[in-house]
């Protein structure tokens, strides 16, 4: 009977503890000032956290398209092969070496031209489904703008973006039509269009 008692009394004991805890947490006379910092739960700091991985994890994305598609603009082999998926790559030979070839080096006046280009995403990523070769991924519309005698032309591409190994990587490039410009999303249809 003493053991029942003093399990009962633990346990309540236990209870009148973790109550206290909790009510302390946000609540109190402390939580009612002004100013008084609020503590966060652990549901809200992992949804918090969450959110800023999935931040840093977009920005790498964008970051690994564009890095991509100023490889391409400035015919650095190397360099876009190095972001693409090898399934990518294959598309332009069967080995690394080859995908590096693939591209052939710019002469000096071109080099200026492509050197003097700028980069940025435009509007939103967009989920894209498998289709042909490709898996499933996020696209991506890459903007280069050339400035060149007062006049600044536009290129669109669309990037398919997939993760490998917790990498992102490029697992197609499309040029985007003018006329997709008028679809509700023009990454969508370039990534979609071959297949």
């Amino acid at each position: 009977m003493k053991k029942r008692i003093a399990a009962v009394t633990a346990a309540a004991t236990a209870v009148l503890v973790v109550a206290g805890c909790s009510s302390s947490s946000g609540g109190g006379k402390d939580g009612d000032k002004p100013g008084a910092k609020k503590t966060e739960s652990a549901a809200d700091r992992q949804a918090r956290e969450y959110r800023e991985a999935a931040k840093k994890d977009r920005a790498k994305m964008l970051e690994v398209a564009v890095a991509y598609r100023k490889a391409i603009v400035l015919h650095d082999g190397e360099a876009s092969c190095r972001l693409m998926t090898e399934a990518a790559r294959h598309a332009r030979g069967s080995s690394f070496e080859e995908c590096v070839k693939y591209l052939v080096p710019l002469d000096e006046d071109e080099r200026k031209t492509a050197a003097g280009v700028s980069f940025s995403v435009t509007g939103d990523p967009v989920d894209v489904p498998s289709a042909g070769d490709h898996q499933a991924g996020t696209g991506v519309m890459v903007t280069d703008e050339t400035k060149s005698d007062g006049s600044t032309s536009y290129h669109r591409a669309a990037v398919r973006m997939v993760k490998v190994k917790g990498t992102w990587m490029v697992d197609q490039s499309e040029d985007v039509l003018d006329s997709e410009m008028k679809n509700s999303s023009p990454v969508f249809s370039a990534l979609m269009r071959s297949h």
